[in-house]
């Protein structure tokens, strides 16, 4: 049996494993922590009573939203990133936040007392990916946690990942926005397929959104709208003043303002596509710093402007699935070796809708 811990308190939360003080941060990466459990390239499902061995191994990755965007902008080289989520106050919620620190991360736990959650990924060799997630911790996080890592971190960029997945934030996702409008803050927001309540509360939050990232199927349940281009510029008329939308294999719709872009994807060779949009917002996220886009001066876009953004964000998503793991590939290297060969010629191929 597990000792103890000390510091308990009654009820829900455990131990403050994180000592609040001001540390100022360029970005705060909010959302969910997993742990992913990974088997790459097996053969097959396996029947009842069957065993299978896994050819490449199963790995254990940090993984979540905001952990995987965090720990990809950590490993893209950049500096004060801060990372706020919930765990459980068990060995794979300290797995989690050693993880996290041991990136270089600051690091802003919800310790609960439920468990850490769990993802398991089993790929099937020429097959997507199967998930098999525990709904536990990750879903927790509290809005007051998240105010708090804002207000100490105070940010150039909030990210607020797992919105439709998160059964306390997304039911207060405007007063978190607002406030970090108030900061000055540029908002990016990731949703995932809903739980629960669903995205009821996203639509009375679109206009707080500097920036939405969902992918073509998302996009579809959000406004109704097969078609990706449309789906954007309906939510820009909703609100949202960036709207991305990936599309895997196939590219990526991008639309602000009048303008509409369609981007082909950059060529890899597939091994797991597992926190490939977590890698594309970190890599968004990368180049806004990079170029010096904020909030003030996102509705002046241009072409050029835009241009090292997508195709950043665009080549980090492809770095990602080259390997196992949420994160495990998105490194300077592999990013900009993409960019360098590719990234010309998917900007030439890029269609103006």
């Amino acid at each position: 049996m597990r000792p103890k811990r000390p510091g308990r308190r009654e009820g829900l939360k455990t131990r403050d494993s994180h000592k609040y003080s001001t540390q100022m941060a360029r970005v705060l990466c909010s959302g969910s922590f997993m742990c992913d459990l990974i088997a790459p390239d097996l053969p097959r499902l396996g029947e009842p009573g069957d065993l299978i061995y896994a050819p490449k191994g199963i790995d254990l990755h940090p993984g979540g939203h905001a952990a995987n965007v965090a720990i990809s902008l950590a490993q893209l080289g950049r500096k004060g990133v801060a990372v706020a989520g919930s765990i459980g106050d068990d060995i794979l919620g300290d797995f989690m936040e050693a993880e996290l620190r041991k990136n270089g991360l600051q690091v802003y736990p919800e310790r609960l007392r439920i468990p850490t959650s769990k993802n398991i990924v089993l790929i099937i060799k020429g097959e997507d990916r199967r998930f098999y997630a525990q709904l536990a911790a990750n879903t927790m996080l509290t809005p007051g946690h998240v105010l708090k890592a804002l207000e100490e971190t105070r940010p150039e960029i909030l990210y607020q990942g797992t919105i439709g997945g998160l059964r306390l934030i997304d039911g207060e996702l405007d007063t978190i926005l607002s406030r970090a409008r108030e900061m000055g803050c540029l908002t990016m927001v990731d949703v995932i397929r809903p739980h629960e309540e669903g995205w009821r509360r996203l639509h009375e939050s679109l206009p707080l959104i500097d920036i939405l990232h969902c992918n073509g199927y998302e996009s579809e349940a959000l406004t109704g709208e097969a078609d990706p281009a449309a789906a954007a510029g309906t939510l820009l008329k909703k609100g949202v003043r960036l709207c991305l939308v990936t599309l895997g294999s196939e590219g990526l719709v991008a639309a602000w303002g009048e303008t509409r872009l369609r981007l082909p994807a950059f060529k890899v060779e597939e091994v797991d596509q597992t926190g490939a949009g977590d890698a594309f917002c970190a890599g968004v996220i990368d180049a806004f710093l990079q170029e010096g886009i904020d909030r003030n001066n996102l509705d002046s876009l241009t072409l050029s402007k835009v241009k090292p953004v997508l195709l950043r964000g665009s080549a980090a998503g492809a770095a990602c699935v080259t390997a196992s793991g949420a994160t495990t590939a998105v490194i300077p290297r592999k990013v900009d070796v993409l960019i360098q060969e590719q990234g010309e010629k998917v900007w030439a191929e890029t269609l103006r809708l």
